[in-house]
C-alpha cells in the first residue's frame, strides 16, 4: 500500500471517530524511524478510546503493522506506532504541554483537509 494512501485511511478512521484538530506532518527527511507524524486531540477519554480500538482495528488490515501501542490505561496521551507512521492522540492538556507540532514546525505539513474531502 503506498504510504499517502495508508496515511488517508489513518486520517480516516481518526475522523470517523471524532478526533479533532488533525495534523500529519512529514517526517521523511527529519526521522530515519518514520515517514510521517499524526498528531490530534480527542475531547475526553471515551473518545481516546474509541479511536484506540480504531487504529487496533487497522493494525489488522493488509498493508497496515501496528508495531505497539502506548499509553492507553492513562487515557491522556496515546502512542500508535504503524512503522512509517506514528500517531499521537492527546487530550487538549497533554497536547498543548508536550506542543509537537512547534518541535517539529520546520517540518513539512500533509494537507489533512483535502484528504477528509477525498474519503467524503
Amino acid at each position: 500500500m503506498e504510504k499517502l494512501e495508508k496515511l488517508k485511511k489513518v486520517i480516516g478512521a481518526l475522523n470517523d471517530k471524532h478526533a479533532s484538530d488533525i495534523v500529519a506532518i512529514n517526517m521523511a527527511t527529519h526521522s530515519p524511524l518514520y515517514d510521517f507524524m499524526v498528531i490530534t486531540t480527542a475531547r475526553n477519554p471515551r473518545i481516546i478510546s474509541g479511536i484506540l480500538t480504531e487504529v487496533k482495528n487497522l493494525g489488522k488490515e493488509p498493508g497496515f503493522d501496528l508495531k505497539f501501542v502506548e499509553g492507553h490505561t492513562g487515557g491522556e496521551w496515546v502512542l500508535a506506532d504503524f512503522g512509517d507512521i506514528v500517531v499521537h492522540v492527546f487530550t487538549e492538556e497533554m497536547r498543548l504541554r508536550y506542543n509537537l507540532e512547534k518541535l517539529w514546525g520546520d517540518a513539512n505539513r500533509v494537507d489533512v483537509e483535502a484528504m477528509i474531502d477525498e474519503l467524503s
